[in-house]
């Protein structure tokens, strides 16, 4: 007896498939094999909407149909390409197309469950469509967020920048299925009065936290996390070549936290200071990660920062 494709269990052509469709140099011919390869391919081309280009992005968010599947993830990765600020309305329309699809096969609601919305690209502080953002990005419910900075990662640059950075925390407060959060490359605001607001809005399911390559970053308003919000699912925070200031300044180290939190809580509720302590000494890591060749912060030995 001779086994043939057709004998291949779903699951195992799907891992095949996959994986020719994101590293293959023309991944369209596995679609070619035959009907089986095709059909499963195009399921999981529309599971899994990856976006290489503005353009094919601009496309879908014109014509683009989801071929009856429900959306799993979204990625939209411009390494190596200009972002234009038309980049946030194609992606609103394209997970409103989603969306609205959801809502006619008797699924309706507001916002589109995710897996995975996976942002690879720069966004610009002279950009005047950062409303068009935060109404893009809350047309998703994703379970995992991820924005990378599309620099190789030796290149500390600035892929999220101030403005963007405050409008996407409040994001985060609005997706109620959100659980692990990772931003690098990211700036946040020098406004000294929100130095000790809390970074994130309360977000009862967030179990992890990753921010790298970030600066101006108030210790203040990471120790407020701990003091002001609950969060009680968190489990873990690691902050990664995290600058108070900009890279020429110090790294943001656990000390720092604490002495916040001293700050913040102490004398007035000494129990709950030594509790909120206790769970940031269990919970979060400051590292380091990346060097610089010359001056700055440098660390020698261990890479957390204590």
């Amino acid at each position: 007896m001779h086994a043939t494709l057709d004998d291949l269990p779903h699951e195992i052509l799907l891992l095949i498939i996959a994986y020719a469709l994101s590293f293959g140099s023309v991944p369209s011919n596995i679609l070619c094999v035959n009907h089986q390869f095709h059909n499963a391919g195009v399921e999981w081309l529309y599971r899994n909407l990856y976006f290489r280009s503005p353009e094919q992005l601009r496309l879908f968010a014109q014509m683009g149909e989801n071929a009856g599947v429900v959306l799993r993830s979204v990625t939209v990765d411009l390494t190596g390409k200009f972002t234009r600020s038309d980049v946030w309305q194609h992606l609103r329309e394209a997970l409103c197309r989603c969306r609205d699809h959801t809502e006619k096969v008797g699924q309706g609601q507001k916002q589109i469950p995710l897996e995975v919305l996976c942002l690879r690209l720069h966004s610009y502080s002279r950009d005047t469509s950062h409303h068009v953002f935060e109404e893009a990005l809350s047309v998703a419910n994703p379970r995992v967020f991820l924005w990378t900075g599309p620099d190789p990662d030796h290149h500390f640059s600035t892929a999220i920048v101030a403005p963007i950075a405050s409008r996407l925390c409040r994001i985060f407060g609005t997706w109620s299925n959100i659980q692990d959060i990772t931003v690098t490359n990211i700036t946040f605001s020098v406004d000294s009065d929100n130095s000790v607001m809390p970074l994130l809005p309360e977000i009862p399911a967030l179990r992890t936290l990753y921010v790298g390559q970030a600066t101006f970053l108030s210790a203040g308003s990471v120790a407020a996390v701990f003091c002001v919000n609950r969060m009680a699912s968190l489990e873990r925070v690691r902050l990664v070549d995290t600058y108070c200031e900009s890279i020429w300044g110090s790294r943001i180290r656990r000390s720092d936290i604490e002495k916040a939190v001293q700050i913040i809580m102490f004398p007035q509720d000494v129990v709950q200071y030594e509790g909120v302590l206790s769970r940031i000494r269990k919970i979060l890591t400051c590292e380091k990660k990346t060097e610089r060749i010359i001056g700055g912060d440098r660390v020698e030995g261990s890479v957390f920062l204590v």
